[in-house]
């Protein structure tokens, strides 16, 4: 975890005051990641963290998709770093998405980054889109 919290002190730094949350790659979000409580907390249901990381990680090597990010809401004192929010960099529509990642039961998919772009975001490869997958 003190990798995932390194990265995510460094890009509080660089974005200041600029709005924008840190965004950090699955493998770092997930590697080690137990508590369900970090992501889709709010889920009745909750499929598990293992459920989330892959079903992610099978979106992520879709031809179609150039990245998925996992954006940190809040860092807790002594929990894992917590995300209501992903983003999905890709060339699929909209309602594909929502039916890949169906079992996540996301509240929502919308087009851009929520909160201005991140600076640690990647320059979007050709015809690519910004969705953001969010968990109320």
């Amino acid at each position: 975890m003190q990798k995932l919290l390194h990265e995510i002190n460094s890009q509080f730094e660089l974005e200041g005051d600029s709005g924008a949350a840190p965004i950090v790659s699955l493998e770092l979000f997930f590697d080690g990641n137990e508590e369900e409580s970090s992501i889709g907390c709010n889920l009745l249901n909750h499929p598990g963290i293992d459920v989330f990381y892959e079903t992610l990680k099978s979106t992520k090597q879709l031809i179609e998709v150039q990245d998925v990010f996992v954006e940190i809401y809040e860092v807790e004192e002594n929990g894992w770093p917590f995300s209501e929010r992903i983003y999905i960099l890709s060339t699929l529509h909209q309602d594909e998405l929502m039916d890949r990642l169906r079992v996540l039961e996301p509240s929502d998919i919308e087009e851009g980054y929520q909160f201005g772009e991140p600076k640690a975001a990647p320059l979007l490869e050709a015809r690519m889109k910004v969705y953001s997958v969010w968990w109320d």
